[in-house]
């Protein structure tokens, strides 16, 4: 690819009003993973170190809010009342570009590799759409509800973004379209076919799915839940002298986890009914608050809190006594809410909440131990939303070879359980990157 003293600039479109998302807030602005969708979207095109300039198109409203939740480089202008418009404005600010990408900002599963092969396609040909096969067979009823014909499926495919053009090809397309009164064209390369000219197509991505509805927006937290089942960390950080506070640490988890702290050269601080010096009954909020108070008294602010308490009864609903729901809903969730309230933490702190596999679906003779967990997922991020200064996520591993596991379930072959050790690490590696909020990362076992 041959970019050469050839400027490169990106323009997101974000000044949508959200009609047909049904909120008063527009879907770039609501959060996924503990950031703004239009966040999400901005950071691949930052760390794709691609572009010279990445200029936001937003409505004119939101401009200020904008402008302090990013780098003071990136550039805000504001948008137009519709799409075209908005790209036309967003051309107009780019004047000295070569090249231009331009992408939906509701788009934020775009990957380095589509804007690369935009790039270099639009550098060879001039003008490139997205494109990616359709699954579903295209019906065409020009006089609906009666169809006319069903053309052959692998003729069609489905437009995504980016799509990358030669700057001024782009905006030859705008102008002509302008002059001819065409006011509301919901796609670029259209424009540039009016004018005659080839659009070239470039591999898009399943998962390049752009948020319209509200069903989009779950399945987008699917997506960004599954492509964040490994923690990759781009900077790591020491964790030598850092303090933080394990409860459940002196078994399974909790106590791989403090081990593996200690050779991190970190301070873990185990806290359960049986640790030592710190002990407490996290279940009561009193007992809890005590402890964390003497912990403070020795430490200060901590560097982060790993809830890995936990406490399973097997049994149907109808066998269980109300004191062992009680002590499953206290253990799993309550001494977790009551731990995460009283922990006084560091500004960029981490919160890690231990949940289980089981919060997706509920599971057949631990209902109440599945529900808390589930309530854990969500707890989780609902306070990661109310604590931005924090980085708070949840860790779902699989099946673990813990004493509860192995009490619960003794006839399980050991080879498919996940080894303590192996969750550790990824917490561990969690704790070492300062970026990720809000996330459910599921450990398997490879």
């Amino acid at each position: 690819m041959d970019t050469e003293n050839k400027k490169i600039t990106a323009i997101l479109l974000m000044a949508g009003s959200g009609i047909r998302f049904g909120s008063l807030l527009p879907k770039q602005f609501h959060r996924m993973g503990g950031k703004k969708i239009y966040q999400h979207t901005l950071d691949v095109f930052i760390l794709s170190g691609l572009f010279d300039e990445i200029l936001l198109v937003c409505s004119t409203e939101k401009i200020e809010e904008v402008r302090k939740e990013i780098d003071p480089s990136i550039r805000i202008i504001p948008g137009g009342a519709t799409r075209q418009e908005s790209s036309y404005l967003g051309l107009l600010a780019a004047a000295d570009a070569h090249i231009v990408c331009i992408h939906d900002a509701v788009r934020p599963f775009v990957t380095t590799e589509i804007l690369k092969e935009n790039i270099s396609k639009a550098v060879q040909y001039g003008a490139v759409n997205t494109c990616i096969p359709s699954t579903d067979t295209v019906v065409y009823a020009p006089q609906n509800p009666l169809i006319h014909s069903i053309p052959l499926r692998s003729d069609y495919l489905r437009g995504q973004t980016p799509q990358t053009f030669h700057y001024p090809l782009i905006l030859q397309a705008h102008r002509s379209a302008r002059e001819k009164g065409v006011a509301n064209c919901t796609d670029d390369c259209t424009l540039i076919l009016n004018i005659g000219h080839p659009v070239h197509i470039s591999q898009g991505c399943e998962y390049n799915i752009k948020i319209t509805t509200e069903l989009d927006l779950s399945l987008s937290e699917q997506i960004f839940r599954l492509r964040h089942n490994t923690i990759t960390v781009q900077s790591p950080s020491s964790l030598k002298g850092k303090h933080f506070i394990v409860t459940g640490g002196t078994g399974g988890i909790g106590k791989a986890l403090c081990e593996m702290l200690e050779k991190e050269e970190a301070i873990p601080i185990p806290l359960s009914r049986s640790s030592s010096p710190y002990a407490a009954d996290l279940t009561s909020y009193d007992s809890g608050h005590h402890a964390f108070q003497h912990i403070h008294a020795d430490y200060g602010p901590v560097d982060g809190l790993i809830n890995s308490i936990g406490h399973l009864t097997l049994n149907p609903l109808a066998d269980l006594s109300p004191q062992d729901i009680e002590e499953q809903i206290s253990i799993n969730l309550k001494a977790l809410i009551f731990s995460c309230k009283c922990a006084l933490l560091k500004k960029g702190a981490h919160i890690v909440n231990i949940a289980s596999s089981s919060y997706a679906r509920g599971r057949k003779d631990f209902t109440v131990y599945s529900s808390a967990k589930a309530a854990v997922v969500n707890f989780t991020q609902g306070l990661a939303e109310e604590r931005p200064d924090l980085l708070i996520n949840a860790i779902v591993p699989q099946r673990t070879q813990t004493p509860l596991r192995l009490k619960n379930f003794a006839l399980e072959n050991p080879d498919t359980l996940l080894d303590p050790s192996e969750v550790a690490q990824e917490i561990v590696s969690l704790l070492k990157q300062s970026d990720l909020k809000g996330s459910v990362i599921e450990i398997r076992k490879k």
